[in-house]
């Protein structure tokens, strides 16, 4: 064989690898994982097949979370080979998961979308009342708090509320004050008495304008005409994590670092402020901007002496709980970070205290 065969060949290869187009056959895109329990992980397997008589590269799976985390069949693949990817999620959060993988191929610039279910519950729910915890008259619900968390640009991410007819007659789900950038769906659309149904609710990022916590209410309807109060206010909040997928490969980056995630603050008694600090710190070689600070509930409140850390810098974020504010959000008390570390976007501290 010539040189000059062989170098055609090698180039031919490499052609096929970054350029000419091929179509990734899965057999499914959508896999639902099952039910597991609250900290034991699942896994979904979405197995593909290269149709195309070129070779198919699989050059990236972004997940866009760091609860995923995603394993692919690395070595190219000849016309009929089969490959797999795993997506493995931690299962650190109960309730509904539906999230959506983007999966780049040399077939073209754009990603394919595979799409991840799983349901996560403590393993002890026995009872209705456990099960359907809310209650909006006889209209039983599994929460009355929907949570979009790590929500990309582009991405649409769905959640459910389960419910459950517990009155005498056949009623008919509708929510109010639905903000544009959110659908809903309702399976069925008729409940008849003693039976259940679910609402989907699909969150549209790109309709969302502001990075961080976005958050809002929605009203469940109990009958036709029904007014909007907070004994039917659903709480429902966003959080939407910046675009640093594309920033310079060798542009100095920050290190984002925190001293801690659950910060226990003491006990109120018969005081009615509370205050307990957070250390930030950038670890790394660029200026670290801290572009969002967001309190969850309305009892919480943040301070910090400046959100733009240079390298090496330390701050205390201070936060405080005023028990008069108490019982007024359905929210967790939370704060909220958001960051241009590309690798730590977000960060949410738990905080904790006793009444």
């Amino acid at each position: 064989m010539s040189k000059k065969y062989v170098i055609m060949c090698v180039v031919g290869l490499a052609m096929s690898l970054n350029g000419f187009a091929q179509r990734i056959s899965f057999d499914r895109t959508v896999v639902n994982a099952g039910s597991t329990i609250w900290k034991k992980p699942v896994t979904a397997v979405f197995k593909f097949t290269n149709k195309d008589k070129t070779p198919l590269l699989i050059r990236d799976v972004d997940a866009g979370c760091g609860c995923l985390r995603p394993q692919w069949t690395r070595d190219p693949l000849m016309k009929g080979d089969d490959g797999e990817i795993s997506i493995t999620y931690d299962a650190m959060m109960l309730g509904h998961f539906d999230r959506y993988i983007d999966v780049y191929t040399n077939a073209d610039e754009k990603p394919v979308r595979i799409r991840m279910k799983a349901l996560v519950n403590n393993g002890e729910k026995r009872t209705l009342e456990e099960l359907y915890p809310y209650s909006i008259d006889e209209i039983l619900l599994s929460t009355n708090n929907v949570e979009f968390m790590d929500v990309s640009s582009g991405d649409s991410v769905k959640a459910e509320i389960e419910i459950l007819n517990n009155g005498s007659t056949v009623y008919t789900p509708m929510l109010m004050h639905l903000p544009s950038y959110i659908t809903a769906e309702y399976m069925p659309e008729m409940i008849a008495r003693g039976r259940r149904g679910k609402i989907e609710l699909t969150l549209h990022s790109d309709k969302l304008q502001d990075l961080g916590l976005n958050q809002t209410s929605i009203y469940l309807a109990r009958f036709s005409g029904d007014k909007v109060g907070s004994n039917n206010e659903i709480a429902v909040s966003a959080v939407l994590l910046p675009d640093l997928h594309f920033a310079e490969e060798f542009a100095k980056k920050p290190n984002f670092q925190i001293s801690t995630t659950e910060l226990n603050i003491g006990k109120l008694g018969k005081k009615t402020k509370l205050t307990g600090q957070v250390k930030l710190t950038n670890r790394g070689t660029g200026v670290l901007k801290l572009s969002k600070i967001q309190a969850f509930n309305q009892a919480i409140t943040v301070s910090l002496p400046k959100t733009e850390l240079q390298p090496g810098e330390e701050v205390k974020m201070q936060v405080t709980v005023d028990a008069r504010f108490l019982g007024m959000s359905k929210a967790q008390p939370r704060v909220l970070i958001i960051t241009n570390d590309a690798n730590h976007p977000k960060e949410v501290v738990n905080v904790h205290f006793e009444k």
